[in-house]
């Protein structure tokens, strides 16, 4: 546990039950291991739990109460400290869903033996967010309290269920909370980071991306340049980092930028999984693979680390999300062949032994008039040749990436190979043929839980116009076991190959 959890133990020892109890008291009580409490370390998690049991011993309350008031009283504390890296436009759903970052700027970074619990959010609406809790320590009471107190300290009030719970013996806790104040705070984008670039540039600065640090961003305005590329404009920003539009200034072309985050930046973990990214996308030469140029790191006066920086093909489309959106129902030939290019570019990629893991609309852009394929963002990849996977380098082993997209296997932690990409590419599919995901559930841990399932309706009996073929593909695509999916993404290319020279000779 970080010391700064402790020293605001003391606190709360001391304020507990109108002082019924005392931190001294506490202290003289003989339940702790160590003398000193730095505010600066880390302290044995033990002595947490030890202390909390020691206040409801002597307060007669019981201890998940006691973990559930901690929280409440802790909360206010750490959004003052963390005041230089909160924005000062979140409300209690904003700085909720932005507390892992939050976590891992305060604590990870600073203290690398810290081990904070792992947080995954995901957006629901302007007022309902989804979490998902998972730590060792099992003190879900002490987040729930956290979440209350964060709401007050904004002066507003929510309502938290929670489907889930390690304590009830689930995997990991589940929570949905929501806002339910009038003053409700607008709606924020996915957690995912674009390279893509439309004609309007002020645009995409604002969609597609997240506000995560924003207000650090404005201590730090963006650079004028950045190695030999000088900077345009900001095109994105995410948990990771910044996205820049530069210009090449030796080639006399755009590309884009992207720079880690300076609070990341003296992480290591957080750089290994940057470079490996940018490592395992530069080992793949396709034209359905986003091109990386070079890889490199920028250096500012006064700099303790320098800010890694991965240089990219600058893409001129949408996100298959955001073109579906747009264009509503996509029609078959054109989903076919988007299927296509995206099976062509996972195969290269696995013919270099690398799984993406994450295959979602959002990391499908659909480049210029074409539309052609590019796939982006190989944040969680996998290397099947090395240990320096994505795996190795995710805290507390939780469950990355985006839910409704996630193969089974992955959920269940056994073993992942090529085969849980064609499961995130035939959800993309059956989302495109049906206008509708293949799972559904109304929270994350509902969504997750169909998945562990594996029953989702046969896409013919929600989109009866599908032929037989195709249908028959897709599900094969989405077979719970991964032995009942294709061999591989070549075999899936071929398969759609042959579907669309029947189609045209029909």
């Amino acid at each position: 546990m970080h010391g700064l959890i402790f020293f605001y133990l003391q606190k709360f020892a001391d304020s507990a039950a109108a002082g019924s109890t005392s931190w001294q008291g506490v202290r003289s009580s003989g339940v702790t291991t160590i003398g000193r409490f730095l505010p600066s370390g880390t302290c044995p998690d033990a002595d947490t739990v030890a202390i909390l049991s020691s206040i409801a011993d002597t307060t007669g309350r019981p201890l998940p109460a006691i973990l559930e008031e901690f929280g409440v009283f802790l909360a206010p504390h750490l959004v003052k400290v963390a005041g230089p890296i909160v924005d000062p436009e979140w409300r209690t759903l904003d700085l909720i869903e932005h507390t892992e970052e939050i976590i891992h700027a305060m604590t990870r970074t600073p203290t690398p033996g810290a081990v904070p619990p792992v947080l995954e959010t995901a957006r629901q609406s302007p007022t309902e967010l989804h979490l998902v809790y998972s730590s060792a320590r099992r003190l879900c009471p002490l987040a729930i309290g956290m979440m209350r107190g964060i709401a007050a300290h904004y002066g507003e009030t929510i309502r938290i269920e929670e489907p889930s719970c390690l304590l009830r013996g689930d995997p990991f806790c589940s929570f949905v909370i929501e806002q339910i104040t009038p003053d409700t705070h607008g709606p924020r984008s996915p957690l995912t980071e674009t390279i893509a670039l439309t004609p309007s540039v002020d645009h995409l600065a604002t969609a597609g991306t997240t506000t995560a640090f924003a207000n650090l961003a404005s201590q730090n305005p963006t650079p004028t340049t950045i190695g030999s590329y000088t900077v345009l404009a900001t095109i994105g920003r995410g948990a990771m980092g910044q996205v820049y539009l530069a210009e090449d200034d030796r080639l006399k072309r755009q590309v884009a930028l992207k720079v880690m985050h300076p609070t990341r930046a003296s992480d290591s973990v957080a750089r290994r999984r940057f470079f490996h990214e940018s490592r395992a996308t530069a080992a793949i030469e396709h034209p359905h693979v986003v091109t990386i140029y070079q890889v490199g790191e920028h250096w500012q006066a006064g700099d303790r680390v320098g800010l890694p920086y991965i240089v990219m093909q600058c893409l001129h489309g949408d996100t298959l999300g955001d073109y579906r959106a747009r264009v509503g129902r996509v029609p078959l030939s054109e989903v076919l062949r988007i299927g296509r290019e995206i099976a062509e570019g996972l195969s290269a990629a696995h013919r270099r032994g690398l799984i993406h893991r994450d295959i979602k609309p959002e990391n499908i852009i659909l480049e210029g008039p074409s539309h052609q394929v590019k796939l982006i963002d190989f944040g969680l990849v996998l290397d099947l040749d090395t240990d320096c996977s994505a795996a190795s380098v995710t805290m507390d082993d939780t469950v990355i990436g985006t839910p409704a997209y996630m193969a089974p296997e992955r959920i269940d932690n056994h073993s992942v190979d090529e085969r849980a990409d064609l499961f995130g590419l035939g959800v993309v599919l059956y989302e495109l043929l049906a206008d509708r995901l293949p799972f559904t559930g109304t929270s994350m841990m509902a969504m997750l839980a169909s998945i562990a399932r594996g029953l989702p309706p046969s896409l013919r009996s929600v989109a009866p116009e599908v032929p037989a073929d195709v249908s028959a593909l897709v599900m094969q695509l989405i077979a719970h076991d991964p032995a009942d999916r294709p061999a591989s993404a070549e075999a899936v290319v071929d398969t759609i190959a042959a579907i669309e020279k029947r189609l045209a000779n029909s």
